[in-house]
């Protein structure tokens, strides 16, 4: 039986097929070389005076729904920047959350932090893409790379400049990142499968990961606290990619700082 990641990837490549007869390749690489000069993802994610938080703009998710109704997605990343966000996370997948590498353009016109382009990525088109419409960095899921995929993905990120965030659930899925010779990785706390969420994932995974040197690590999904933050970054983790709690807060301003660890910090 498929499962949600499967139908998602999919429908990414029917997508991408009509994506690539409205703009061939050769115009985005075109767009590639009229692009602002990156960001340092490095040094925005390492972990310095206050917490690095990867602040993302998600409008809705398969598990989930709608997570914020009527949001101005640009009013948020601009509250992102304002607040202490060390990056922001634009979904860009359109069918099941809501995206589009255009909306990525508009928040890199409206905020000077790194951005990261968060979608389905498995192919070489959609890797310059993320750079012709403003990202900094861009995510692959290992648990549905294999090794010699994700390698020659993560090569061309470099080539263009850009860091991959690579993100794993388990422990054949780090070994295939650490192997394809990732030093960005992520531990996403969540099943993309079933959508559950379990802490457990990054306690566990830390110690593996914690093991190999220069390794940044971020941990990703069912974050809600600023103690639970301190009891990862206990463990080895450099910054934290926050979504869900942020997108569904009363204040997200409020809610940012706390993550931060403003109040802390007083």
């Amino acid at each position: 039986m498929a499962t949600v990641l499967d139908k998602i990837f999919a429908h990414k490549k029917e997508e991408l097929d009509s994506t690539r007869r409205k703009a061939p390749l050769s115009e985005i690489k075109g767009r590639v070389g009229r692009q602002q000069v990156l960001k340092d993802v490095g040094q925005a994610l390492r972990a310095g005076s206050s917490t690095r938080i990867i602040a993302e703009i998600k409008k809705k998710t398969p598990f989930k729904g709608e997570l914020r109704p009527n949001c101005d997605g640009l009013e948020i990343a601009r509250t992102y920047a304002e607040n202490g966000a060390a990056a922001i996370s634009v979904l860009t997948e359109s069918n099941y959350f809501g995206g589009s590498v255009e909306f990525l353009s508009k928040v890199r016109a409206e905020v000077d932090i790194p951005l990261l382009r968060k979608d389905f990525i498995f192919d070489d088109y959609q890797v310059y893409e993320a750079r012709a419409f403003g990202a900094d960095f861009f995510l692959l899921i290992a648990t549905w790379l294999d090794k010699n995929h994700l390698q020659d993905l993560l090569e061309l990120g470099k080539e263009l400049g850009m860091p991959a965030l690579v993100e794993t659930h388990c422990e054949r899925d780090m070994e295939k990142a650490f192997t394809a010779g990732s030093h960005l990785l992520g531990i996403n706390n969540r099943d993309l499968k079933t959508g559950k969420t379990d802490l457990g994932i990054s306690r566990r995974l830390l110690k593996m990961a914690t093991a190999v040197p220069e390794t940044l690590l971020v941990c990703e999904s069912g974050i809600h606290t600023f103690q639970e933050i301190r009891e990862l970054q206990k463990l080895g983790a450099h910054s934290f990619l926050i979504g869900e709690s942020l997108m569904k807060a009363d204040n997200i301003a409020d809610k940012l700082s706390e993550l931060v660890g403003v109040e802390e910090s007083r």
